[in-house]
């Protein structure tokens, strides 16, 4: 084996600094689009990741709430409304129970109309809870640690072309 001077003229030959930089580059491509991992945001959030997504459909439901309640105030026989708003605030199960058989004694209208609010409110907390996750998500990717992306992807990039211009030179003998 020969050892020869590998020169930018040759066409085989690929560039270490800027194989390294298009390493760089993936690096910091790669630091948005892996995954994060539940222990990731744990770490991140203090381990409050999925209160704080609690948090946010509690908020969405008690806004919900809070605007049927006003129609209501304004509205007072609006049927579906009020069992709409009691079954959202029913805290056990025989209050439940009762609410549901409530509904289901309404006059088809009603309940079809009791039906659209709670897909409505479901709707809107589910929102909720996937933009909250989405945006922690987030925050954990740009928490993360610059150089544990970069400097791997600048050494596989060089070693990726040191190994190219090497194996190039070996098969031309």
């Amino acid at each position: 084996m020969q050892v020869s001077v590998i020169k930018n003229s040759e066409p085989k030959n690929v560039n270490i600094p800027m194989a390294a930089a298009a390493g760089a580059g993936t690096g910091l491509l790669l630091r948005h689009f892996v995954p994060v991992w539940k222990s990731e945001m744990d770490y991140v959030m203090f381990n409050q990741s999925d209160a704080i997504k609690e948090e946010s459909v509690k908020s969405v439901k008690n806004s919900v709430l809070d605007k049927a309640k006003k129609h209501l105030a304004k509205n007072p026989d609006d049927k579906a409304l009020d069992l709409f708003v009691k079954r959202a605030q029913v805290k056990d199960a025989k209050e439940s129970a009762q609410i549901k058989e409530q509904i289901q004694q309404a006059p088809k209208a009603v309940r079809k109309q009791v039906k659209v609010f709670i897909e409505d409110m479901a709707v809107k907390m589910r929102a909720a809870k996937n933009l909250t996750d989405a945006n922690i998500k987030n925050a954990v990717k740009q928490k993360r640690s610059i150089s544990a992306f970069l400097l791997p992807g600048i050494a596989l990039g060089a070693l990726g072309a040191y190994v190219y211009n090497v194996i190039g030179t070996i098969s031309e003998e």
